[in-house]
């Protein structure tokens, strides 16, 4: 061998090192990422969504332009965000992920799976894909858990646990956790599903624990909760862990949020004696902490005990340490469909504050000096009498998208809607059964009441007092995800159409960009070759004025623009 080919061989050797160096990870760089990069929803596995990136900062925001636009090619209400590693970035589509160049927008891969059997789970894209160790993991929506070479996006491997028959299947992206990959299936109210969080290896999708949500053996606590036994065969159960969760590496702790009882409207069939105590039906509506290595329970927090209006906590929490009484304290952070910001010690489950943040209160009224919930008896005795009952705030007041915390304002960006719905369940069909649709409920027209001053908006909130340092309110619906940087920026697209930077100190608007169509995706920000960019995923379905609306229609405003889904990316000029 020649001096040169010897020379040649070593530069490649140590070119190959050097992407391998590049490219691996360790389960520390998904509990805090380098800084450049994204790996999963959060950007770490707390769910904080906070970059450490400065580059881009109050003083030089309003320089942004686009660098780059791609047009995905399909018309949704996108309710993902993208993720990044080693400058490539990783969407979810309707059918599987695609792969672009994180500078460009360039293709450099697309996976499709089709959709097997008949299930009818919700279709919106949440979550985000997790990349790590060369791979990427997603979940389809009828229920399969796939990991794809990141460089190439061949299937690796297939893995799918869910049944089919009860319409189980994914409405979100997993989360990583502890080196495995924690999810939580849909179906309740697509056909009565068992509510369940579980654990799958990176490796091959072998399945590592399983948490039932709702108990299924005499031997748990809580199946002493629940007057009438829960079965899947008769249909009693439901609290589907639908969106994602967060991981807090200091307690090893998974946390998710859960959904509604079912069924919703033949309580008789939920408690022997509908008339007397209400039963609290463990573990739906409530927040649920388990071990991640075991999958055991370590806390929990249920928002509305026997639960009949579809107050499913379907908000994503947060792990944060913040100031508490003049000191450091690991929290969890979660927001209640109900209309309240919780922060509770993630170590203990200690519920430390319950702050109010909606405008009026007429189901969950309060909390006593225990925490525990008070739910209006009235609302109760109206809704089994099949009355129309005005509950505020709406369905919409806790947001589907993920919030952002700040490490260094210390405030939690919390987006939202604050209106009223005219609600009552509607009868579901006697011979309903397990495997059947259990979406059941009805809203009548909006009255002058049920709105206030602004419906959506993202709100800047002192978790440890409670206080609104400041909020960005209008007359649309906002459910996107912002990111905070350490540039003191706070960024998100709205329903409006419109990407705006925030000074995240004090919330003055310091840019602005119209694109294309309303936003319900995440915004990101992420670094390639030194070069800060922010990544903003928009895309609307038909506006819906109806059941959760997009606009207040008592405003002078048009619809919001529907549009196909899209990612816009900008850059310093």
């Amino acid at each position: 061998m020649t001096l040169a080919n010897i020379r040649f061989l070593a530069m490649t050797l140590l070119i190959g090192l050097a992407l391998t160096l590049a490219s691996a990870q360790t389960p520390e760089d998904l509990v805090d990422p380098p800084a450049g990069e994204w790996p999963q929803l959060g950007r770490d596995a707390a769910q904080t969504r906070y970059s450490p990136l400065d580059q881009i900062d109050t003083s030089n925001v309003d320089d942004l332009a686009i660098s780059w636009a791609r047009d995905l090619g399909f018309q949704q209400s996108h309710q993902g965000s993208p993720s990044v590693w080693n400058g490539t970035m990783y969407i979810s589509t309707q059918t599987g992920v695609i792969a672009l160049d994180a500078t460009n927008g360039d293709v450099e891969w697309e996976y499709s799976s089709p959709n097997i059997g008949d299930v009818i789970t919700d279709s919106a894209v949440r979550g985000a894909p997790v990349v790590f160790d060369g791979k990427v993991f997603a979940t389809m929506r009828y229920g399969a858990t796939v990991a794809l070479d990141a460089e190439t996006g061949d299937e690796l491997w297939f893995s799918q646990l869910t049944q089919e028959e009860l319409n189980e299947g994914f409405s979100t992206n997993p989360i990583f956790a502890s080196g495995k990959l924690v999810q939580g299936p849909s179906g309740a109210d697509f056909g009565g599903a068992p509510g369940k969080i579980h654990a799958v290896g990176t490796e091959d999708g072998e399945l590592l624990w399983t948490f039932d949500i709702v108990p299924m053996s005499p031997d748990d606590p809580a199946y002493a909760s629940w007057k009438n036994p829960p079965s899947w065969e008769a249909g009693i159960g439901g609290a589907s862990a639908w969106n994602a969760g967060a991981y807090d590496h200091v307690s090893n702790t998974v946390l998710y949020g859960t959904g509604q009882p079912t069924p919703w409207d033949r309580v008789t069939d939920r408690r022997s004696d509908p008339e007397g105590e209400v039963t609290s039906d463990l573990y739906t509506a409530s927040w649920v902490a388990v071990d991640a290595d075991s999958g055991e329970i370590r806390w929990y927090h249920q928002v509305v005990p026997g639960d009949e209006w579809d107050m499913d906590q379907h908000t994503v929490p947060m792990f944060a340490t913040i100031d508490y009484d003049g000191e450091d304290r690991r929290v969890a952070i979660m927001a209640t469909t109900s209309g309240y910001v919780l922060v509770v010690d993630a170590l203990t489950g200690e519920m430390l504050e319950a702050h109010p943040g909606a405008e009026e209160f007429t189901i969950h009224l309060d909390y006593d000096e225990d925490f525990n919930p008070i739910i209006s008896d009235e609302a109760r005795a109206a809704n089994q009498a099949g009355e129309f009952y005005r509950m505020c705030p709406g369905l919409r007041w806790a947001h589907i998208a993920p919030p952002a915390f700040s490490v260094d304002t210390g405030l939690y960006y919390r987006p939202n809607q604050m209106g009223c719905v005219q609600y009552k369940a509607q009868t579901m069909p006697e011979d309903w059964s397990a495997g059947d649709p259990a979406y059941f409920f009805e809203t009548g027209p909006r009255e002058e009441g049920d709105w206030f001053d602004r419906l959506g908006a993202l709100t800047a909130f002192d978790p440890e007092t409670g206080e609104v340092a400041w909020e960005f309110g209008y007359d649309y619906g906002y459910d996107a995800a912002p990111v905070a940087t350490a540039g003191g920026l706070v960024m998100s697209a709205f329903t409006d159409r419109v990407f705006r930077a925030f000074d995240a100190a004090t919330g003055e608007v310091l840019f602005e960009q119209t694109l294309t169509a309303g936003a319900r995706g995440g915004t990101i920000t992420y670094e390639v070759d030194g070069t800060q960019y922010v990544a903003a995923l928009i895309g609307m379905g038909a506006p819906n004025a109806s059941v959760i609306p997009d606009y207040n229609p008592n405003v002078d405003q048009p619809l919001p623009v529907a549009g196909n889904a899209a990612v816009f990316v900008f850059a310093l000029r």
